[in-house]
């Protein structure tokens, strides 16, 4: 595996920030769609892929999350074009079946 290049270390952890601000204008459907293709490839246990991702941009969905949301982030969070819900599919028994068909279990 080659490494990564200086520069390309400094963008994902060296100088990466936390936004607290956003500019107000829409983030386009194929830059969400970029993202989820890069994300969709990261290394999971037997390739189960078991996030799920909800992309919140409406008023009325924000309105919806909201009870939800932290109080120090509520703010920041209706403010942003669009909000991603990261959540967690267990498919425990899924990943069992795809792991024995290698002679392997979890």
């Amino acid at each position: 595996m080659t490494a990564l290049a200086p520069y390309a270390l400094d963008t994902l952890f060296r100088t990466a920030r936390t936004f607290n601000q956003f500019l107000d204008r829409p983030v386009a459907d194929a830059t969400l769609h970029e993202i989820f293709d890069l994300m969709k490839w990261g290394p999971t246990t037997a390739n189960s892929c078991p996030a799920r991702f909800v992309f919140v941009r409406s008023p009325e969905a924000k309105a919806r999350l909201k009870p939800a949301i932290a109080a120090g982030n509520a703010e920041k969070t209706m403010a942003a074009p669009v909000t991603v819900v990261v959540a967690y599919a267990p498919l425990a028994s899924h990943v069992n079946a795809l792991v024995a068909s290698n002679g392997a279990e979890l």
